[in-house]
């Protein structure tokens, strides 16, 4: 598994990025991808009900508190990714129950810097002209999870390191999170296209084994591109404090 071992902490353009996110899925496919799959049985629980439950107030509400585990559960499967990532990077080999277990510990803290965002950005949208900063915020906070993860940043520091992290390469975090989520998310509405006429129970358990194959993919791309943008803010860190010839 550890052959041609592929560095975390490095500096890295967008092509290299992918590559490296594609390679590492590639060579611990089976651990990621098992970690991953805990999202499954909530998708298919999920289209379970839209096919068994005929009152529609009943499943939307069935389906919305099911959405909402499920956004529970793909944060602590994305911590997990983190903590996997981070046992292969020191060459040890990442385990369900280790990489649950260290994600089960930081899942309050990293869920209460989630939702501290997501409060600021959602008042900021309510209004037109607060648009702007709530993408602008979006952005600056896109790697909570990972600053709680691997730098055990509290919900307030963890909105300042992504945010320091991200500072000065604005546009480029952007660019490159928009590529991720492309790769991460056409394969899954090109699936779901194609099934749109097969029944609920058989369309919703395909589409959650296909989210389940893509979400170790854009969690380790993400992390890829938050050590990049730490490397690069650490090399223009010491090229401005060292003295001037």
């Amino acid at each position: 598994m550890n052959e041609q071992r592929i560095a975390l902490r490095q500096r890295r353009d967008l092509g290299e990025i992918i590559q490296a996110a594609l390679h590492l899925y590639q060579q611990n496919f089976a651990a990621l991808f098992v970690i991953a799959a805990v999202v499954i049985p909530l998708g298919i629980a999920s289209a379970a009900l839209q096919r068994t439950v005929d009152d529609s107030v009943g499943v939307g509400l069935a389906v919305l508190g099911i959405a909402i585990l499920q956004l529970a559960v793909n944060l602590l499967a994305g911590a997990a990714i983190i903590i996997a990532l981070t046992k292969i990077d020191q060459g040890g080999e990442p385990t369900f129950s280790d990489t649950y277990d260290a994600a089960f510990e930081r899942f309050w803290t990293l869920l209460g810097a989630v939702l501290r965002a997501l409060v600021i950005v959602v008042l900021l949208s309510i209004t037109i002209i607060g648009l702007p900063w709530a993408i602008q915020r979006m952005v600056r906070w896109i790697f909570v999870q990972q600053a709680v993860i691997l730098d055990g940043a509290t919900p307030s520091a963890a909105l300042s390191r992504s945010a320091a992290a991200v500072q000065g390469r604005w546009w480029r975090t952007l660019g490159i999170a928009i590529v991720i989520g492309l790769i991460s998310t056409l394969p899954a509405s090109i699936v779901a296209a194609m099934l749109i006429l097969a029944p609920a129970l058989v369309s919703g358990t395909v589409n959650s084994f296909v989210n389940a194959l893509l979400l170790p993919f854009a969690v380790t791309a993400m992390t890829l591109l938050y050590f990049d943008l730490q490397v690069r803010k650490e090399s223009d860190e010491r090229i401005a404090s060292e003295p001037a010839p």
